[in-house]
């Protein structure tokens, strides 16, 4: 029988592609009606306004505090705490199973690391067998454990302010197929996130990942794949739903009842096997111990990296996770790339200069993904959008230096139609063509292209909004911004054959999409029409 298992294994290491793009790679592509990307619009960074509100949060609330909850900068802690199931815990601080070697975990290397505040305390609150289920009850035994984990770390309910969430179904087969469990969780992580809010008052940040690669195929396992990919969804709705306003997700006073935290993003965790993803990030059967499921020593090392990464360079976590300088001369450092714009897939070659004893570098690209410990690494850019590239170094005393590096990389028609039609509808031109409009909208697809619309759902009348006030049109419209190659114009006319282009008057920026509005006076009593052009760019 352990033979027989064993032969199992092996068969199953074989499954080294199972044919799916990361999240952050996965362009402008549908899977089964659903956009990729780690955030709206296909994008894979958090849109302007959601990040400047972590920025503010981590900049002017998270605070040291002491018991009680009161700011006490000299004394007081910031908690850093996980909530997740098995393969969470392992990763943030137990280690794996066949060597429990916590020392390649995240929390022993956060904490080994000079440059980690001093201030911040990482409690390991995930729980092996405990999925998403388990973390819906607030009287559950589950939480109980958590709550005396921080009392055996000598802190308090009111000193928690960030938590790292990983979370997934047991058996997950058992809720039927995609994308009905990947909802199902979606609900349960929307849960536990007002859970923590109840159970931990003065907590601002929520960091969510799904999970690593799984090499099994069995409906047996407890999340094979395409599940182990699909559950990323489950992260990606969730937060979409509190950007776009969900009271029940609410963390701004200024819109209600705060009842969650604000959510985001950790690491994206999850790589293709032996193919890889565009930071080279591989994960091998290797990584994994005898159930293909929960990682291996290896495996536990690979995460810690991207989540230390991560702490160390995301631009809402720096602020309260890294120390202060305290003495001696810090380093400096400067980043670089050999290009900075260019056409999806773009690839990168990005290095850093620095001075001082640096002992580590790392980068994270706004991407979810990572590099660790290199000063020169690659990366590619497979989906269209504007990026930061962020590095931190560190020296031997925990002082740390940041620098940044901005990437463009721009969509282009063809980009766009192979991402959105099948090989067939490729051939035929009244599908697929510039000039075509498969789904009967009015908006041809360079039209669609340039607005960033879907082509094959029908889109309102209202997605150009026409409006009179005051003896003033007010037209808006969104605007693509990496359709670089389309030139997108408004144009008035009184009579419907001389047409005039009209200047915008403002633009909103929303990440990959802005809203264009123009202002047109309404001069006479006369008919005014107006259309949007989109053409080509030689």
């Amino acid at each position: 029988m352990v033979l027989l298992g064993a032969r199992s294994a092996l068969a199953q290491c074989t499954l080294t592609n199972i044919g799916k793009n990361p999240f952050p790679e996965l362009g402008y592509k549908l899977y089964q009606g659903y956009p990729g990307g780690l955030y709206l619009n296909y994008a894979n960074n958090r849109p302007p306004a959601h990040l400047a509100a972590g920025l503010q949060i981590a900049t002017n609330q998270i605070k040291p505090l002491d018991a009680s909850g009161n700011v006490n900068t000299n004394t007081g802690k910031i908690v850093l705490i996980s909530v997740g199931m098995s393969n969470a815990t392992q990763e943030f601080a137990s280690g794996d199973t066949q060597t429990s070697d916590t020392t390649k975990a995240f929390k022993y290397r956060a904490d080994a690391d000079p440059a980690k505040n001093p201030q911040v305390v990482i409690v390991d609150g995930a729980q092996g067998g405990q999925d998403a289920t388990q973390w819906t009850n607030l009287a559950s035994a589950t939480w109980s454990t958590l709550l005396s984990r921080l009392t055996q770390a000598g802190v308090s309910t009111q000193q928690v302010q960030v938590c790292w969430l990983k979370e997934s179904l047991k058996d997950i087969l058992q809720y039927g197929s995609f994308p009905t469990y990947a909802q199902l969780l979606e609900t349960d992580l929307e849960m536990i996130v007002r859970d923590l809010k109840v159970l931990f008052p003065n907590i601002r940040l929520v960091y969510v990942s799904s999970r690593t690669r799984a090499y099994t195929v069995s409906p047996t396992a407890t999340n094979p794949e395409p599940a182990s990919w699909e559950v990323g969804f489950s992260t990606k709705w969730m937060i979409e739903q509190q950007i776009n306003g969900d009271p029940a997700l609410n963390y701004d006073p200024a819109k209600g009842p705060v009842v969650a935290p604000h959510l985001s993003w950790g690491p994206y965790l999850w790589t293709d096997g032996t193919v890889g993803r565009a930071d080279g990030l591989l994960w091998f059967c290797s990584d994994l111990i005898s159930d293909l499921t929960h990682p291996s020593s290896n495996g536990v090392h690979k995460v810690a990296s991207q989540l230390l990464s991560f702490f160390k360079t995301d631009p809402t976590a720096t602020p309260w996770f890294l120390k202060r300088v305290t003495g001696g001369a810090p380093p400096t450092c400067s980043a670089s790339a050999d290009v900075t714009n260019g056409v999806a897939p773009l690839t990168v070659h990005f290095s850093v200069i620095y001075s001082g004893s640096v002992t580590q570098a790392v980068w994270t690209y706004d991407d979810g993904e990572a590099a660790f410990g290199q000063t020169n690494p690659v990366k590619g850019f497979p989906t269209p959008g504007v990026y930061t590239a962020r590095v931190t170094v560190s020296d031997v005393n925990g002082n740390s230096a940041q620098s940044t590096v901005r990437i463009t990389a721009n969509a282009t028609f063809n980009f766009w139609r192979n991402d959105k039609f099948t090989a067939s509808e490729l051939t035929n031109s009244a599908i697929s063509g510039a000039s075509a409009n498969p789904d009967l909208d009015g908006f041809p697809n360079l039209l669609e292209y340039a607005m960033g619309l879907e082509p094959k759902t029908s889109n309102s009348t209202d997605t150009v909004s026409i409006s009179l006030s005051n003896g003033i049109f007010l037209v808006s419209f969104p605007h693509l911004k990496a359709a670089t190659d389309v030139s997108l114009v408004a144009q008035s006319s009184t009579d419907l054959s001389n047409w005039t282009a009209e200047s915008p008057q403002s633009r909103t920026d929303d990440g990959p999409i802005e809203t264009i509005v123009i202002q047109s006076p309404l001069s006479t009593n006369t008919a005014r029409f107006f259309r949007l052009k989109a053409t080509l760019i030689p």
